[in-house]
């Protein structure tokens, strides 16, 4: 584990007191639900303990160069924890560790477990707060995300695919428990739902990884969504893509999306992209994938969200049979000139669905094209949104475009947001304060710049999304929820 202090890094003093503010209030609850919980969500509470779960490849997967686990020091004192790595083969190394104010601790999983092809890591954050990314790197890309603060007993992963030639993708299994767990695992295809001989009943040993060759399974497929329903015990799931650009639409990248780990009648995506024709956005290619796992048909539709409460474009309509998904082109001509938008996908019926949205760039015939073929983004949709948010924008020289973007999902009620720095330089073209329509998005272009921990604060829930591109590729995700100040949007109108 490499520790080092970014210079740039001046952890502020007030983080905790503003935690204390956005805690406070009542969340969005119906009936005996429990408390929503987003996918990623840090404690600020420096007598809490949190449990950060990433799970990815190694160095000794071909296609990967290097794959990183970062815990990022975001509170005015020292973080202390443990890390735990473990493998396909139950191997199990643990090593505390202690950062100070702005520090950022690295752990390449890789040289814990000599050998291992995969490999799950736990970070255990018992004093301070911290936030914890991974980043895989390789010939055809970089990832980075934020890892997932969740294990859940059902996942969803709505995309991805492989088509041939040179496209790779795993549904990875992390149990970071020490009893073990069981599995079924079911797949739509192109021509529907696919269920093989070893998809049932899998076992997740305890502290333990088990990476299922989606490929091996299920080639030549276009698109391909999972389901994984647990039998006994809780899972971390997450999806491995690999794309080396000989493939469909010369798509390349690496992408390590978490799974969805439930089910909702409404999902958000931020800043998606931009509508407005120019060559710098000719290549993008962008896309809406909607998974119905239910018994029954759900009627749905894509709704697009911009900076107005009323953009004139019309929704798209989808029925979904039982066990079917659908892929909704958003490059079709219908969004041109309507600027930066996002998407709220939502059921018209209460049945709940999952979604994800896929995004191409450089490979079309604009400024960003290159022989290198597309770079891949894949973001799943979030049903929780927060009054809270922690982004971390790391070393972001070589960014070309850098956007985060905020949603105000709720149907009625404006949001007023205030973007803080946490840690770092800010931003000079943030906006320090706007107010969002119901339905409305605001997107800010940070492109370029030393690494920066901003904070969001809303005063009602809101949705935070980041989308990063440099000449390596592209990456996008959700952003991290402050822990206890999530809430589940209500129903639409």
């Amino acid at each position: 584990m490499i520790a080092t202090r970014v210079p740039a890094i001046v952890v502020l003093g007030a983080l905790v007191a503003a935690t204390a503010a956005l805690s406070s209030g009542p969340l969005d609850r119906s009936g005996t639900e429990a408390r929503p919980e987003a996918r990623a969500a840090a404690s600020l509470d420096g007598t809490s303990t949190a449990l950060w779960f990433c799970t990815g490849p190694t160095a000794e997967l071909p296609g990967i160069e290097e794959r990183t686990v970062e815990v990022v020091g975001i509170s005015a004192s020292p973080t202390e924890g443990r890390v735990t790595v473990v493998d396909e083969t139950g191997r199990a190394v643990e090593r505390a560790f202690r950062i100070d104010p702005g520090d950022r601790l690295e752990v390449s999983p890789g040289q814990f477990v000599s050998g291992a092809v995969f490999a799950g890591v736990t970070v255990e954050v018992r004093g301070g707060a911290a936030v914890v990314v991974q980043t895989i790197t390789g010939p055809a890309g970089t990832d980075r995300r934020p890892c997932t603060t969740r294990a859940a007993d059902t996942w969803v992963v709505p995309w991805s695919t492989t088509a041939r030639p040179g496209n790779r993708a795993w549904v990875l299994l992390h149990n970071p428990f020490r009893a073990a767990a069981v599995a079924d695992l079911r797949f739509v295809g192109d021509i529907g739902r696919r269920e093989t001989l070893d998809s049932q009943g899998v076992v997740v040993p305890g502290r333990s990884v088990v990476a299922y060759d989606v490929t091996e399974r299920i080639a030549d497929s276009t698109v391909v969504s999972a389901t994984v329903d647990v039998r006994v015990g809780r899972v971390v799931t997450a999806r491995l893509q690999m794309s080396d650009g000989s493939g469909p639409r010369a798509t390349r990248g690496l992408d390590l999306a978490p799974g969805v780990p439930e089910m909702a009648t409404r999902a958000f995506v931020p800043g998606v992209g931009t509508g407005e024709v120019a060559a710098e956005h000719a290549g993008t290619d962008s896309a809406a994938v909607i998974v119905n796992t239910g018994v029954e048909t759900v009627e749905a539709e894509v709704v697009v969200r911009t900076a107005d409460e009323v953009t004139g474009v019309e929704p798209w309509r989808l029925v979904l049979r039982a066990g079917q998904r659908h892929v909704v082109d958003l490059d079709a001509g219908r969004l041109e000139g309507i600027g930066h938008f996002g998407i709220e996908v939502r059921t018209l019926d209460g049945r709940p669905i999952a979604a994800s949205v896929v995004q191409r760039f450089g490979g079309g015939s604009g400024s960003e094209a290159s022989d290198s073929g597309a770079s891949l983004a894949v973001r799943p949709a979030a049903a929780v949104a927060a009054r809270g948010w922690v982004v971390d924008l790391d070393d972001r020289y070589g960014a070309t475009a850098d956007v985060l973007a905020v949603m105000n999902p709720a149907s009625t009620g404006i949001a007023t947001i205030e973007v803080k720095v946490l840690a770092g330089t800010a931003p000079p073209d943030v906006v320090r304060s706007v107010e969002l329509a119901p339905g409305t998005q605001v997107s800010f272009d940070l492109a370029g710049g030393p690494p920066v921990v901003l904070a969001v604060e809303s005063t009602a829930p809101v949705i935070a999304s980041v989308q990063s591109r440099t000449g390596g590729g592209a990456t996008a995700s959700i952003a991290v929820a402050v822990a206890g100040t999530e809430a589940r949007p209500a129903p639409s109108n």
